[in-house]
């Protein structure tokens, strides 16, 4: 396989970092999280000061209540401190769930999302007896000024791909792909300008397994994605690190880095269009609708306490609420 071996690491928001790290919901580890939510939950309030100041808050029903919901969101967060085995777990907030404008909810389920589909993919390459790589793989179309017909250029274009891929596995036609070679995957869609222009620039972050006997040919598969696509052959392949769930799943909270008409625009355009998808042996994760923590299933003794967030503060002196 011809893969890119040097240090550049797939890049990811410096608020996750230590979210999936052993010790994630350590007492130490409790104010660094509290400063990632308050800056996650400051982002969403300037884009929210931003819409109200250009009338975008409300030029409609619809935008008003999306911007409501906005505004409320992380307002509070509510956590189980375990007394006995020092752990704390977020069992409580107040959410907007949307993902695609609310930097707090986009990095609660990136971080969700990461965790499930690590605990998936290591328990697979276990029962493989450590035989499977995972490769972290980037595939992208040519930039265009049309955010949509970009997307669904990407989206088809990919979907022609897996189909290939099926019909290999499923021993119809005649066409062979080097993505066959993959047992599965995950990936998503992003977008942002171009370097250097104006134009959308999609591309595909994705997170495959590959048996370690297996080699890509890297050259054969960029003459595939373009014959199929017609105006790209660019795609990247790495093996990947624990970082790469980060890069592929915080693919919502890449749109808090857009300027904020973009954002605005984007959301609007793609929020009710699936941005993540999956094949083979990586098909059929059930992902949670909540950005709260999973509960210890334990009897030992805890305190619920709550914090409230306060602008240019953050979450502020904790108020118990409960305790056993």
């Amino acid at each position: 396989m011809q893969i890119n071996s040097g240090q550049e690491k797939p890049r990811f928001s410096e608020t996750l970092g230590g979210e999936l790290k052993q010790g994630w919901d350590s007492w130490e580890r409790l104010d660094a999280r509290l400063e990632s939510f308050h800056i996650l939950k400051e982002k969403g309030f300037n884009f929210v000061e931003w819409a109200v100041e250009t009338g975008i808050a409300t030029q409609n029903p619809e935008s008003k209540k999306v911007f409501n919901k906005l505004f409320d969101c992380g307002n509070y967060l509510i956590f189980r401190n375990y007394l006995l085995s020092k752990r704390s777990r977020l069992i409580g907030a107040c959410t907007c769930k949307l993902h695609l404008l609310c930097p707090f909810c986009a990095s609660r389920r990136g971080v969700k999302h990461s965790r499930i589909y690590k605990e998936k993919i290591d328990f697979i390459k276990q029962e493989s007896n450590n035989q499977l790589d995972l490769v972290f793989i980037t595939f992208t179309v040519k930039n265009g000024a049309d955010l949509y017909e970009r997307f669904t250029h990407l989206r088809t274009s990919m979907r022609a791909l897996l189909k290939q891929r099926n019909n290999q596995s499923n021993g119809k036609g005649t066409h062979k792909t080097e993505m066959f070679k993959l047992t599965g995957g995950v990936f998503a869609y992003e977008f942002k300008r171009g370097s250097g222009s104006q134009d959308w620039h999609p591309h595909i972050h994705m997170l495959a397994l590959i048996p370690k006997a297996s080699k890509i040919q890297i050259d054969v598969l960029k003459q595939e994605w373009l014959d199929i696509t017609g105006d790209s052959s660019v795609i990247n392949i790495k093996y990947a690190d624990d970082n790469a769930y980060l890069e592929v799943f915080a693919y919502a909270l890449k749109f808090s880095e857009m300027d904020n008409s973009d954002r605005w625009d984007a959301f609007n355009l793609l929020r009710r269009e699936r941005l993540i998808s999956s094949f083979g042996d990586l098909r059929g994760v059930e992902l949670p609708e909540e950005e709260t923590d999973d509960l210890i299933d334990t009897p030992e003794p805890f305190t619920d306490v709550l914090y409230r967030w306060c602008l240019g503060r953050g979450y502020g002196d904790p108020t118990v609420i409960s305790n056993t």
